[in-house]
């Protein structure tokens, strides 16, 4: 199966969800044309992984997993920009909002090097983003997930990582590292207070790694105590990577 495959197939199963695509909490749009006009399995790879013209030819570096998109109407800025890039406007560029979680994201991958800045088209690594669930809200931007929910995109999302064969996948969050890992975990807050990722191989492909870490938003930050502790577990994530880049070459 070809990236595209997998996208075209991830727009049909969507499509056909209709009303069964909510739980008692939150509700998705079944149709996001924003999405629907793209060629991305979803919006926030327009950020980073929309850049990479080889896919299925060589591996990614890293896959960021994120839990679900929130309410496209309340980021008209980054609707914006993303149609620019659809669009093929000159030097366009996912507009990354001035929030924690960005800010934060921007600064815990600085952590694979110098020369790595997911500010730029070109970061300095093969980076591809995505969230694992792949509904666009309509309502509250976050809370009332369940797994339940994120199931529905359980096999586009093992499709899309045999496709990508990323290195390693950084979860964020507790459910997704459960979803991506296959397994549910007990004392995860407590563990990333210690400064101590999760860690296991994905199901599917044993030489794909699979870390779990914090959300990087201020809740996520709060949970843990510390910025320095949510740095401390991602500079623990780039040691193994790097060590094994430096082991295979």
């Amino acid at each position: 199966m070809t990236y595209q495959e997998v996208v075209q197939l991830a727009k049909t199963d969507i499509a056909s969800r209709g009303n069964d695509y909510r739980n008692k909490k939150i509700i998705y749009n079944v149709s996001c044309p924003l999405w629907e006009n793209g060629n991305q399995i979803n919006l926030w790879t327009y950020w980073q992984g929309h850049q990479l013209k080889d896919i299925g030819k060589k591996r990614v570096d890293v896959l960021l997993v994120g839990q679900d998109w929130g309410n496209l109407n309340n980021n008209p800025e980054v609707r914006k920009s993303i149609e620019d890039i659809q669009a093929g406007k000159k030097n366009s560029f996912y507009y990354v909002k001035d929030n924690p979680t960005d800010k934060m994201l921007i600064k815990l991958f600085q952590v694979f090097g110098d020369d790595v800045n997911i500010m730029t088209p070109d970061p300095g690594m093969r980076l591809f983003f995505t969230n694992y669930s792949l509904g666009y809200r309509k309502g509250h931007q976050t809370g009332g997930m369940t797994k339940g929910l994120m199931k529905k995109d359980k096999e586009l999302f093992e499709d899309l990582v045999l496709v990508l064969k990323p290195r390693i996948i950084i979860c964020l969050g507790k459910i997704t590292y459960e979803m991506v890992s296959g397994h549910p975990v007990k004392g995860f807050v407590k563990q990333l207070q210690t400064g101590e990722p999760f860690k296991t191989t994905f199901p599917l492909d044993s030489d794909i790694t699979v870390y779990g870490v914090a959300h990087p938003g201020s809740w996520g930050q709060a949970n843990i105590g510390s910025e320095e502790k949510m740095i401390q577990a991602w500079e623990k994530i780039a040691r193994d990577y790097n060590s094994a880049v430096l082991k295979n070459e």
